[in-house]
C-alpha cells in the first residue's frame, strides 16, 4: 500500500513539474515614490482575455483585472457559452470585493498619512 502512495506522489510531481511554466510578466511591484508613479506593464498581448484576466488577479491589478473579466464576461454571454458566463460573474464578484479591498486600504493608508502631516503641522505651532 505505501509502495503505491509513492508512485502516486511521484507521477504528481511529474505532472507538477511537465505542466507549462508559468513566466513572470512582470517584475515585482515597486512603491510609488509620490504621484509620479511609472505605469504598471500591461499583459502580454498574445495571451487570451481568461489569461490576462488570471496574470492580473496573480499581479494584485484588480480594476484591470475586473475590466477584462467583464469583456470576457460579456463574449461569454453573446456566445451563449451559460457555463462560462456562470463561472465568469462569479469571478467577477471576487475580483470586485478584491478591488474594493484594495481601494479601502489605500484610503485608510493615505488618511493615516494626512493626519500624521496634519498632526505634526500643529505640534509645531
Amino acid at each position: 500500500m505505501a509502495k503505491v502512495k509513492v508512485k502516486v506522489a511521484k507521477a504528481g510531481k511529474k505532472a507538477v513539474a511537465a505542466a507549462a511554466p508559468v513566466e513572470e510578466t512582470a517584475p515585482p511591484p515597486k512603491k510609488k515614490a509620490g504621484k509620479a508613479a511609472a505605469a504598471a506593464p500591461a499583459a502580454p498581448a498574445g495571451t487570451d482575455l481568461l489569461s490576462q484576466t488570471v496574470l492580473l488577479c496573480q499581479a494584485q491589478r484588480w480594476r484591470e483585472a475586473a475590466v477584462v473579466c467583464r469583456r470576457v464576461l460579456e463574449r461569454a454571454g453573446n456566445d451563449g457559452n451559460e457555463e462560462l458566463a456562470a463561472s465568469l460573474s462569479g469571478a467577477l464578484s471576487k475580483i470586485e470585493y478584491s478591488l474594493r479591498r484594495q481601494m479601502a486600504a489605500a484610503a485608510v493608508v493615505e488618511t493615516r498619512r494626512l493626519l500624521a502631516e496634519e498632526f505634526l503641522l500643529d505640534v509645531a505651532s
